[in-house]
């Protein structure tokens, strides 16, 4: 039997992979979701990868790590704090950030 997932059900399982940082076959075999639906999903919904940034953070920088395992990115915060996270990580931890 097939399971049909409305739009705003769509939507947050594209967010909650996002937050997730899991690769996408990996989300869909944890929450039992097809792989071809998953992808489906991501191509009709374009999920926005774009994140606003509040105007109290200073601009974020890349950065490349000396041992090259992967690109990450620095938040400065006005109080002198830095966040450091993976790409992907991006919008959970900017999400995190405006709950404080």
């Amino acid at each position: 039997m097939t399971i049909r997932y409305s739009r705003s059900e769509q939507l947050q399982h594209l967010d909650a992979w996002q937050q997730s940082g899991m690769s996408k076959t990996h989300y869909c075999r944890l929450h039992d979701l097809n792989i071809a639906t998953f992808y489906y999903w991501l191509k009709h919904h374009q999920v926005d990868a774009t994140v606003i940034i509040p105007s109290a953070f200073i601009p974020a920088q890349r950065v490349v790590p000396e041992n090259n395992d992967a690109d990450t990115v620095t938040l400065n915060l006005p109080n002198g704090y830095s966040v450091r996270c993976l790409p992907v990580q991006l919008r959970a931890v900017m999400q995190a950030l405006s709950l404080c």
